[in-house]
């Protein structure tokens, strides 16, 4: 084994998930995983990666497109009080009347 990697199966179950969940966060480009003689392998920090976006999925609801521009602002360790503001910026509409008031 591989020191600071663990197989993506015992990952998957740690974070009572599946394999194929994981599987697909790494297609998505938002965890990345290795291969080796067979087996995928994910290191601790992509774990700690791949459970902030089960809970951007599962508890916050949120679709791939506003996932992955929450991951393209927010670096490690993760906020998820700043996850709202970050969405609401993209999808807010813009109001300049009244604004300053």
């Amino acid at each position: 084994m591989m020191p600071g990697y663990q197989p993506i199966t015992a990952i998957a179950a740690s974070l009572l998930t599946d394999e194929q969940t994981l599987l697909d966060f790494q297609r998505k480009g938002w965890i990345q995983a290795v291969e080796r003689n067979g087996t995928v392998f994910v290191s601790g920090d992509q774990r700690y990666r791949a459970k902030y976006i089960l809970y951007l999925l599962h508890t916050k609801h949120l679709s791939d497109d506003q996932i992955q521009l929450v991951l393209s602002i927010q670096r490690p360790p993760y906020s998820a009080a700043e996850v709202d503001q970050i969405v609401g910026r993209r999808t807010a509409p813009v109001n300049p009347e009244g604004a300053g008031d």
